[in-house]
């Protein structure tokens, strides 16, 4: 039994990890590293998308392997298409940073997902196209509890909570005996039972390894707010502010936009959101308790100026007709400022030059991977002179989706596996101790397990 680690070992996100035992072959997600390419690739320096991984291969940002990826991706190198050996990948949930290789891929191997995740992922292709284009494999979409089996491996998806519906850990029966993949997970969350629900299969299975993500390994834990404190800050800025507040947060945080929403209505406000997002809640209602937003009253769709500069049909494309009829133009809002909350982003500031806000408030609600550090420098100080030019009070009120460093140290003393291997963090050492048998990896080592 072999492990390899092609991604999320030494670094946050980018996992692709390949188990090889006896005859089968699995990928444990297919990811993209959040620094992908930054330090070759600036602006318009960046590879062309119709020469295949010429570039990445070259720069080392894709590894190497033949049998793997389709054809149109080799165009360029010197790896030829051959027909590929591996039985599967399988895919924690749909961030991009465990699913945004996948488009690599040769599309006869299967990939395995949660039915939530396939769910997100094809509405997410929908809206976006080639910047989220993952291929066209043979899909299977499981839920929590289900047995996968791949040749002699059995493979169970236990849900776990994170900051994105469809999150899953697993128990995987190999020729060893048991291992754990965690996926990303928290414990801090309104469905923390989830993850205690995997922590509990996870220790009942005694692994003899256990793959542990470790993403806030290296925060301290003021950081770690939970959902409960999150709501009570989201509410006190509605509640106290005196124009418009504008709230940044990923489109697929449900948690979020719920905290975003009660809040709302709680303080007699209405929510608006863009066409986008109002797409992903219709598309989504049958998998994530989201509010309809063609039938709630508390809800208005946001159209921006486009083409005639009149918000003609024309001017949309026909998955943004639809929410016509709860069409509100930044003339509304700026007539009554108070009355509302509104959802945006970084690249939506430029709707500020026409709601021209006064006394209005910003709840930043993003992953700690945006506009943290020292790699987001850029978009931080123009986000900060947007908000100075307009006199907008910034208020953070984030929570995030992985464990803290206490939490996670916690979770493994429980599963005592007899070897521990961290990934998904930059602190591995960190776990050092935890166990009899901890295993610091980088990218592209190779861990024998006899």
């Amino acid at each position: 039994m072999k492990l390899t680690f092609y991604g999320g070992a030494g670094e946050i996100g980018g996992n692709k990890i390949l188990l090889e035992d006896k005859d089968a072959k699995i990928y444990l997600d297919f990811g993209q590293s959040f620094n992908f390419g930054e330090d070759f690739f600036h602006e318009y320096l960046a590879p062309r998308t119709v020469n295949g991984l010429e570039v990445q291969f070259e720069l080392g940002l894709v590894p190497k392997v033949p049998k793997l990826y389709r054809k149109g991706m080799l165009k360029f190198s010197d790896l030829k298409y051959q027909r590929p050996d591996v039985d599967a990948v399988i895919i924690s949930h749909s961030h991009s940073d465990h699913t945004g290789h996948l488009g690599f891929l040769d599309e006869s191997i299967p990939v395995y997902m949660g039915h939530g995740t396939k769910k997100l992922m094809d509405t997410y292709q929908e809206l976006y196209g080639s910047l989220c284009k993952y291929g066209e494999h043979i899909m299977q979409t499981f839920k929590s509890g289900d047995k996968i089996k791949i040749k002699h491996l059995e493979i169970t998806p236990i849900h776990v909570e994170h900051s994105i519906p469809g999150a899953y850990g697993f128990i995987i029966k190999t020729s060893k005996g048991n291992m754990i993949y965690t996926g990303d997970f928290r414990l801090n969350g309104p469905k923390k039972e989830y993850t205690e629900e995997f922590i509990e299969k996870a220790i009942k299975a005694k692994p003899f390894l256990m793959l542990c993500e470790g993403t806030r390994m290296n925060y301290d834990t003021e950081k770690n707010l939970g959902e409960k404190e999150v709501n009570e800050k989201v509410n006190s800025v509605i509640k106290n502010s005196k124009g418009t507040v504008f709230a940044s947060f990923a489109m697929s945080n449900v948690d979020r936009f719920n905290s975003i929403y009660k809040a709302a209505v709680a303080n007699n406000r209405i929510l608006v959101v863009d066409t986008r997002l109002a797409y992903i809640m219709t598309q989504m209602k049958d998998k994530v308790a989201y509010p309809d937003p063609l039938t709630d009253p508390n809800i208005r769709v946001y159209y921006r100026l486009a083409k005639t500069c009149e918000f003609k049909d024309m001017d949309y494309t026909p998955k943004e007709r639809v929410y016509h009829k709860k069409m509100i133009t930044y003339k509304e809002i700026k007539k009554n400022p108070k009355k509302y909350v509104m959802f945006t982003g970084f690249y939506k500031l430029m709707e500020l030059i026409y709601l021209q806000p006064k006394n209005a408030d910003f709840i930043y609600s993003m992953s700690e991977h945006f506009l943290e550090g020292d790699d987001n420098e850029d978009m931080r100080v123009v986000l900060e002179n947007w908000l100075k030019h307009f006199d907008i009070t910034f208020h953070k009120a984030h929570c995030s989706g992985h464990a803290s460093k206490s939490e996670i140290l916690d979770v493994v003393k429980r599963v005592n596996p007899k070897m521990l291997i961290p990934i998904h963090t930059q602190n591995a050492k960190g776990f050092e101790g935890i166990c009899k048998d901890v295993k610091v990896v980088e990218r592209g080592d190779e861990v024998e397990l006899k």
